[in-house]
């Protein structure tokens, strides 16, 4: 079993790794490579390396390091940045991308995620926080039409059905196989995989706007008293409800239910708002979207949190799976719908996670 941060077959070692990003900062500003000092700093669920580097003037930056070389002329990450500033949305700038030697200089927001500066936030500082993060999600929704006229990758990908489906799919095989080493029986196993193609379907025939695509208290910085979006690389078109979802079913974080009340309140106002088609019957319909949005947005987390453990052997998203499937179980009651998956909670789902608090 490997570490995600496992070092490759013929991979150059953490200390050379280290001095290759001074060498390449060195390079950008024109510095011998003894002047640059580089931290690793933590990584996320991807295969991406990150390293803050400092220059004698004390001027810092962040260098990401791709798996691979890349083409900054059309790197998801490099279009929708250059889309999101465009827009005036708050995103780390990039300063140079060196695609051949799979590296990238960004703007340094620090370290306080969301998540980090939610721990001792008071409650009305959290309100306001969460006030920005919707009206962030409203912005990123408002240029959907930017997207497509600027050709962006963004507006080429879609939550289609098959995306949908085959993130319920990942959920299936890294949560009940690899992390809970369960064979289903062939019955119950073709019901579920029905059902999560009828949660596909449903939830990929509604109109779509740009979504960021990962819109969580982790991928939200609170840098100099605002909110900077990150980790947008995979933005693409789906349901309104999908960055709500995202965020205020966001298993990273415990929110009041009268907080996340007041933000799908304020999302619908300000919905309704900008456009006569979101009237009092689209707002209700948005209301049972967003629970079918939340169920399929919780599983596809604990699928990513049950890979990180099982397979790649990264024990740090252990305990956000029994979080993110509590709640899933509780919108799956509301929903009154899924039989199979209902059944899969009952019998399978409900006692891992009593036998994890035993443990």
């Amino acid at each position: 079993m490997s570490d995600q941060n496992e070092r490759r077959e013929g991979e150059p070692t953490v200390d050379r790794i280290e001095d290759v990003v001074r060498a390449y900062a060195a390079r950008v500003f024109s510095l011998p490579a003894s002047a640059v000092r580089a931290e690793r700093l933590a990584g996320d669920a991807s295969m991406r390396q990150y390293f803050r580097i400092v220059l004698p003037d004390g001027r810092h930056y962040v260098v990401a390091r791709y798996p691979e070389p890349f083409d900054p002329a059309t790197h998801p990450y490099c279009d929708v940045t250059a889309l999101f500033l465009k827009a005036g949305l708050p995103v780390p700038r990039i300063f140079d991308a060196d695609g051949e030697r799979a590296l990238m200089l960004l703007e340094d927001l620090g370290d306080v995620r969301l998540q980090d500066w939610l721990a001792t936030a008071e409650p009305e500082a959290r309100r306001s926080a969460y006030r920005e993060a919707i009206g962030l999600i409203l912005r990123i929704q408002d240029i959907t039409h930017l997207a497509q006229e600027c050709g962006s990758v963004a507006a080429r990908l879609a939550f289609d059905v098959e995306k949908l489906d085959g993130e319920l799919r990942f959920f299936f095989t890294n949560f009940f196989e690899k992390h809970l080493g369960l064979s289903l029986d062939a019955e119950h196993r073709e019901r579920l995989h029905e059902e999560f193609r009828e949660i596909a379907a449903e939830l990929a025939a509604i109109p779509r706007v740009l979504t960021h695509r990962d819109f969580h208290s982790r991928n939200l910085m609170w840098y100099r008293g605002r909110l900077y979006i990150i980790d947008h690389q995979d933005a693409r078109l789906g349901p309104p409800s999908y960055d709500v979802a995202s965020l205020l079913g966001d298993p990273y974080v415990e929110l009041e239910d009268a907080l996340i009340e007041e933000m799908i309140a304020l999302f619908l106002q300000e919905k309704a708002r900008g456009d006569v088609a979101w009237s009092s019957t689209r707002c209700r319909a948005f209301r049972r979207e967003l629970d079918l949005m939340l169920l399929q947005r919780l599983l596809k987390a604990t699928g990513t949190y049950a890979y990180q453990t099982a397979v790649l052997g990264n024990p740090v998203y252990l305990p956000y799976i029994p979080r993110a499937l509590q709640r899933a179980a509780r919108v799956l009651s509301r929903l009154g719908r899924f039989p199979a998956l209902q059944r899969a909670f009952e019998e399978i789902i409900a006692p891992a996670l009593a036998e994890q608090v035993r443990m």
